[in-house]
């Protein structure tokens, strides 16, 4: 049976969009369908003050061109030591920064010059939560001696809780929640939310690592068991308000992919919004898909739902899609989402 639904055009609450060729390469899979983007700051140069967040704002506003009607992109300032409270405050009252993302030092791409404890900051946390400026976390423990699978539980415990007790009034964002742990988290935190990728709800740890270690499958955080995803499926399909789609596409070139070293990544840009359809529709909730692509986040974040409208359609018949991308400089980038996408055809009316 043929299924269509329409809901307001979706707002992406977590993009990479990269720089450069890859730029060029990518932005348009996000800012054909989606409105608002919150745009990741860890570039190999971070993007850590208002100035550098404007710049990279224009680059990709130039990047998408005609395309660009519509989009918006939503800045974010890099944590780190070179952040100065200062200048943050003057990006979030003149518009150009929305919040502030904290990585733990070498938890995943490009995030070095992250932090070694999230407390190391609390002063400027106390002064974000009193200018309403959102807090947005990579909730993955770098302790070396904790199961790679137990990393976000273990950060939420002893990094996260901690801050949320001493600074009640921050709002605070778990990216790309992974786990049950994480999902219990965000129920327990009438301030704090999650951010919830296609890939953590469609895959499991089986999926990477059977017959062999699928490098296109690996992210950070992990992907992890099943019964993590059917936490995540379960309280996403309900139409809780605290969850909402964020797709963490993170495009990788396939050369650094397939190395020695995956870096971790999975561009879905493409056809997440496909894959995340798939999963309501299969629970037999697509009722609640608005909610989670639409209105759960623009509400988090102090926006009304996009007035335009996205129509998804559903058939039987499978259409053939595009599997890579090629930048202009040759590099290639797989894709993820083919087998759900090749059901669904995404349209604005």
């Amino acid at each position: 049976m043929d299924l269509t639904i329409r809901i307001p055009r979706p707002d992406d609450w977590h993009v990479h969009l990269r720089d450069g060729a890859m730029l060029e390469a990518v932005v348009g899979y996000t800012a054909n369908r989606f409105r608002y983007a919150m745009i990741m700051p860890n570039l190999s140069h971070p993007v850590a003050t208002t100035e550098l967040a404007e710049h990279y704002r224009q680059r990709i506003l130039n990047a998408a061109g005609d395309q660009s009607a519509g989009f918006h992109p939503l800045m974010t300032l890099y944590c780190s030591s070179n952040l100065e409270q200062d200048d943050l405050l003057k990006g979030h009252e003149t518009g150009i920064v929305k919040a502030v993302k904290y990585y733990p030092a070498g938890a995943t791409t490009n995030s070095s010059q992250g932090g070694e404890n999230i407390l190391d900051f609390i002063e400027l946390f106390e002064t974000m939560a009193d200018h309403g400026i959102p807090l947005l976390v990579h909730a993955e423990s770098t302790n070396t001696e904790i199961d790679l699978f137990d990393r976000e539980a273990a950060f939420l415990e002893t990094e996260l809780h901690p801050l949320c007790e001493q600074v009640p009034t921050l709002q605070v964002t778990v990216e790309h929640v992974s786990t049950s742990a994480g999902v219990d988290f965000v129920l327990e935190h009438s301030r704090v939310a999650a951010s919830v990728t296609p890939h953590h709800l469609s895959r499991n740890k089986s999926d990477l690592l059977t017959p062999e270690f699928d490098p296109d499958l690996f992210c950070k955080p992990i992907i992890n068991s099943e019964p993590d995803r059917q936490a995540i499926v379960d309280v996403v399909t309900s139409g809780n308000p605290s969850f909402f789609l964020g797709t963490d596409s993170a495009p990788h070139p396939t050369s650094e992919k397939y190395g020695e070293q995956a870096k971790a990544g999975i561009f879905n840009a493409a056809y997440g919004l496909e894959v995340v359809a798939e999963i309501f529709a299969k629970e037999n909730k697509i009722e609640n898909f608005s909610a989670f692509a639409s209105t759960n986040g623009a509400a988090f974040y102090g926006y009304e739902p996009s007035e335009d409208e996205l129509v998804l359609t559903r058939k039987q018949v499978e259409v053939e899609l595009a599997s890579t991308l090629s930048t202009s400089d040759g590099d290639q980038v797989v894709l993820f989402g083919i087998d759900e996408a090749s059901h669904w055809t995404v349209s604005l009316p």
